[in-house]
């Protein structure tokens, strides 16, 4: 590590991974940090992704497609289902393999990667950010940036430091549970989506297959009904 670097990137998600790789790719001097221990572990989403909004980014490689999806069903309360489909509907990613991926491009452009890295706060040169300082194996270190790029999540801590208001009301956040299931009889090429307020209030039901009789099954509540309950105690 050096002392100071043009931009340090908070978090280590497709959204910092693809900072970290374009601003090495620019010619800055860039170091990633990530809190967890590996990148792209754990799994935080259904792993669904559209076609046209990945290649954006990076064109569909076989390492990380687990699937192809054609198709999506939206499932009323009555149980009506309206099916869209299209060639060019989108993925089921392996995201641990994904997460990997963006950071090994950021890598070879340049940048610096550093795991079991906890962001606890910013440095400041009078009203301006100027670093980050950070945890990594029970060791404190200060490290000076002309740019600090928050890729914390949707609440950024690193924007909570920096004077932005990122908290988001309870009705604007999701709380879901979600799990791997095999052995189920599903569409392996069609999303299905389960509206109900008795089965999800303020959300949804996903099921997102990664292949045959496999799928990501889950299921997503308003905040505000996460008050009186977990989406846990919610059957469809």
């Amino acid at each position: 590590m050096k002392d100071c670097y043009d931009v340090i990137v908070v978090g280590g998600g497709p959204a910092g991974a693809i900072a970290a790789w374009h601003a090495a790719l620019g010619g800055a001097s860039v170091l990633l940090l990530e809190k967890d221990r590996d990148i792209g572990v754990p799994v935080r989403c259904a792993e669904g992704v559209g076609d046209s909004g990945l290649r954006m980014i990076v064109e569909p490689q076989p390492q990380f497609i687990q699937n192809r999806i054609d198709g999506v069903n939206l499932i009323a309360p009555d149980r009506q289902v309206v099916h869209l489909e299209s060639a060019e509907f989108g993925y089921i990613l392996n995201r641990k393999v994904f997460d990997f991926y963006l950071a090994e491009l950021a890598a070879k452009a340049g940048a610096e990667i550093m795991t079991k890295a906890c962001a606890d706060n910013l440095l400041f040169d009078q009203d301006r950010v100027a670093g980050v300082h950070f945890q990594s194996y029970g060791k404190g270190f200060s490290l000076r940036s002309d740019i600090v790029i928050g890729a914390d999540g949707v609440e950024s801590r690193v924007g909570r430091w920096a004077g932005i208001r990122t908290q988001l009301k309870l009705k604007d956040i999701e709380t879901c549970v979600q799990y791997t299931l095999a052995n189920i009889d599903i569409n392996p090429h069609d999303c299905d989506f389960y509206f109900s307020r008795s089965i999800a209030p303020g959300g949804y039901l996903w099921i997102f297959p990664k292949g045959e009789g496999i799928a990501n099954v889950g299921l997503g509540i308003s905040g505000e009904f996460a008050k009186t309950g977990s989406p846990q105690n919610y059957r469809p």
